[in-house]
């Protein structure tokens, strides 16, 4: 069994201001045998050296990435840090760093580094990993579906999930405050990976829109894919495909509604898991190009697509939603939750309503923390012998335990 608290520190200026009252707050927590901390922090906490510092000072290992806004509990906000304690005397945890991933790091390198890093872990545990908790560095072309990928080729039934780091210069590599960290260093180039053995069993849910959502519902099927490259739809090149549906214009780089509708607009893919699932998954188009629609996670080849786009409601209602089911299936417990950055932008001038709504709906029952991210992991399913790991964008996922 795992306890779980939270601490959140608002002190994001000051280093040795926000070790005190980080260290405040965990002194007066009942720690168990073994014990790891999962660190949300804003991407100023990066320069300011507060994620550092309060990660070295912690009495236990930790993990964790930045993030533009979050909630620890019913505290909330952009600029904050906050401290996922996870405690436990018959459950036991190992974390750590990959080796360096670059840029431009060929996918069998990637994933070897990954496997490495697994290898590593697992081997400082008493018994086989229950969970896997990934947290991604941020990439200018997603790759964070080659790290679950890596995972699962070697354990098929060890779920992911996590999250990729962000900040809000992303877009402009060099100046990213974009971190993940384990043990108190950080790093811009490589995952981290927090692994729980023993007595747990997650649940994980997953939403991205609603039925409203959906403007043009199952308007093709993938032909071509390569990675994250769309190629043909209905065997019609994808910008082709997508230019006679109305879909893609001539002006604004060829999106029918121009830069800011990119991270709006969502592919949904209906895909049939080869093992009698089914599910929906979301994929991000964020360019185009004569040959190609590339998107925020792999493409795959059969299924079938729709077109939604993102709204401020929509996001409130999908969240809401995730939070009401985890009630009801549960009386308590620790949830994590990680949504996807574009969604934020969805809800216009109401920057926190989405987690406002899950602050309402969650309120004291359990101890949770829900964060943005930059590209979502969490399984479709889990069986006895297999967890669907995905990769999601525009989504909304949790997992509970």
């Amino acid at each position: 069994m795992i306890k779980s608290y939270t601490v959140a520190v608002k002190e994001i200026d000051d280093a040795a201001a926000a070790v005190k009252l980080a260290a405040e707050g965990v002194a007066s927590l009942p720690l168990l045998k073994n014990t790891v901390g999962v660190i949300t922090a804003h991407p100023e906490c990066v320069p300011s050296g507060v994620f550092r510092d309060v990660a070295r000072a912690l009495p236990f290992p930790s993990v964790g990435m930045t993030t533009i806004a979050h909630c620890a509990g019913a505290e909330a906000d952009t600029y904050m840090l906050s401290i996922l304690v996870l405690t436990s005397d018959d459950c036991a945890f190992s974390c750590g760093a990959s080796d360096p991933i670059p840029e431009k790091c060929s996918v069998e390198a990637a994933r070897e580094a990954v496997r490495k890093c697994y290898g590593e872990l697992s081997g400082h545990l008493p018994s086989e990993p229950k969970l896997a908790l990934l947290y991604s560095q941020f990439f200018l072309a997603p790759r964070q579906y080659q790290f679950t990928a890596a995972i699962s080729e070697i354990v098929p039934r060890l779920p992911v999930f996590g999250a990729v780091a962000n900040d809000d210069k992303q877009n402009v590599r060099p100046q990213t405050n974009a971190r993940i960290l384990v043990n108190g260093e950080l790093y811009d180039d490589r995952p981290a990976l927090l692994l729980v053995s023993g007595e747990v069993s997650p649940r994980f849910y997953i939403a991205s829109v609603t039925e409203d959502a959906i403007i043009m519902p199952r308007v093709g099927v993938i032909t071509e894919a390569d990675g994250i490259k769309l190629l043909k739809v209905n065997n019609v090149a994808a910008p082709d495909f997508f230019k006679q549906i109305g879909f893609l214009g001539e002006e604004s780089g060829g999106w029918r509604n121009g830069g800011e509708g990119l991270l709006s607009s969502l592919f949904v893919l209906h895909i049939d898991d080869g093992c009698g699932g089914a599910a929906d998954i979301t994929r991000i188009p964020f360019m185009v190009d004569s040959e190609a629609i590339y998107c925020a996670g792999p493409l795959v080849e059969g299924a079938a697509m729709s077109v939604a786009f993102n709204t401020r409601d929509g996001v409130v209602e999908t969240a809401s939603r995730i939070c009401e089911q985890v009630k009801k299936d549960s009386a308590g417990g620790t949830v994590i939750i990680y949504t996807c950055i574009g969604r934020r932008f969805g809800l216009l001038g109401e920057p926190m309503a989405e987690l406002s709504a899950i602050i309402e709906r969650l309120g004291d029952d359990f101890v949770y923390t829900a964060a943005y991210g930059t590209g979502e992991m969490c399984p479709t399913r889990v069986t006895k012998d297999r967890a669907f790991n995905q990769d999601h964008s525009q989504t909304i996922v949790a997992c509970v335990f």
